[in-house]
C-alpha cells in the first residue's frame, strides 16, 4: 500500500499523549479532523487536552509498561469510536544522565521498559485493528539508534531497538494493505530535552558536539513533520534537517566515537555524571 493515508474520519491512538511531541501532534491531527484517543499516564494532562481540542478527543489513561493497562485503552477506544486507524507509539521517558557504572538496573531497565517494551506492547495490542483498516503505525525512535549513547546508554539502546522493530514490522506488513514507519527525532524542545540540558553533565557533553546537533528543534514543527510522515505512510520521519544525512552516513558516523573519546569536554560530563546527585531523568 503506497496511497496516502487521509487522517480526516480516522482514529489515531497516541501514547505519551499528554504533553510534548504526543500533545503538538494531537493538536494538529485533531485539526485535520481525526478522531483521537489519548493515551497516557498523566489523566489531568490528558483529560484536559481532550477538552480542549473537542469532542472527537477522548482520554484514556494507561501505562505502557502494563500490558492489561494498554489492552483495556484499546478496548475502551474501540468503543468509543468504532475502530484504530493509525497508531503514534510516542510515549519515552529519559534515563538518568550518567554512566553504565553508575546507572542502577532499575533505572537502565525501566527505561528499557518504557521506551522499547512499551512501544512493542502498543504495537502488539493494537496490530491486528490497523491491519483491518489498512491504516499506518508511527514508532518513535531517536538520533540516539545511530548516534553514540555516551552518558545516555540506555536510552541509546531502547531507540535502536525501536528502530529495529519498526523496520521489520514495515516488512512483515508488506502482505497487507497497513504501513509502519520509523521517526528519527533530535533534539526537540520538550520539557524532557531542557531538564535533560540543565545538567551539568549534560550540559557539558553538549558543548563536545557540533551546535547543529544539540540545537533544540521547535515542538510545532517537529509536531508538523510528524503529522506529514503518517498522512504520506512514510518509512522513516528524519527532524530536524541534519538526521536524514546522518542516518545513511552511520557508517562514518561510527568514527565519532574515537573523537568523543578522546575529548576532555566528554571527560569531564563522565565526572560529573558519576558524581553523586550528578544525574536527572524526565519525561517526553
Amino acid at each position: 500500500m503506497t496511497d496516502k493515508l487521509t487522517v480526516a474520519g480516522k482514529t489515531v491512538l497516541i501514547t505519551g499523549a499528554a504533553r510534548g511531541i504526543g500533545a503538538a501532534v494531537a493538536r494538529r491531527l485533531y485539526a485535520k479532523g481525526a478522531n483521537l484517543s489519548l493515551v497516557g499516564i498523566e489523566p489531568d494532562l490528558l483529560t484536559a487536552l481532550a477538552a480542549e481540542l473537542g469532542p472527537r478527543a477522548a482520554a484514556f489513561p494507561a501505562d505502557v509498561t502494563d500490558q492489561l493497562s494498554l489492552d483495556a485503552a484499546v478496548a475502551v477506544t474501540l468503543d468509543r469510536f468504532g475502530n484504530i486507524d493509525v497508531v503514534f507509539a510516542n510515549a519515552g521517558i529519559a534515563p538518568p544522565t550518567t554512566t553504565i557504572a553508575a546507572i542502577t538496573p532499575s533505572d537502565f531497565e525501566h527505561t528499557l521498559d518504557v521506551n522499547l517494551y512499551g512501544v512493542w506492547r502498543t504495537v502488539k495490542a493494537t496490530l491486528p485493528h490497523v491491519i483491518d483498516s489498512g491504516g499506518h503505525m508511527l514508532l518513535i525512535a531517536s538520533i540516539y539508534a545511530f548516534l553514540n549513547g555516551a552518558l545516555n546508554a540506555s536510552y541509546a539502546v531502547s531507540k535502536a531497538g525501536v528502530e529495529q522493530l519498526g523496520r521489520a514490522l514495515r516488512v512483515e506488513l508488506a502482505t497487507t494493505d497497513a504501513t509502519a514507519g520509523v521517526a528519527y527525532c533530535g533534539f526537540i524542545d520538550t520539557q524532557m530535552v531542557r531538564t535533560a540540558f540543565s545538567q551539568d553533565s549534560a550540559a557539558t557533553l553538549r558543548n563536545a558536539l557540533p551546535s547543529f546537533i544539540t540545537k533544540p528543534m521547535e515542538l510545532d514543527t517537529a509536531g508538523a513533520k510528524i503529522v506529514r510522515g503518517i498522512e504520506r505512510r512514510s518509512a522513516r520521519v528524519t527532524m530536524p534537517w541534519w538526521v536524514t544525512s546522518g542516518l545513511f552516513a552511520r557508517g562514518a558516523l561510527s568514527l565519532l566515537d574515537s573523537r568523543l573519546a578522546a575529548d576532555t569536554r566528554v571527560r569531564a560530563a563522565i565526572n560529573l555524571a558519576a558524581a553523586p546527585g550528578g544525574h536527572s531523568r524526565g519525561q517526553r
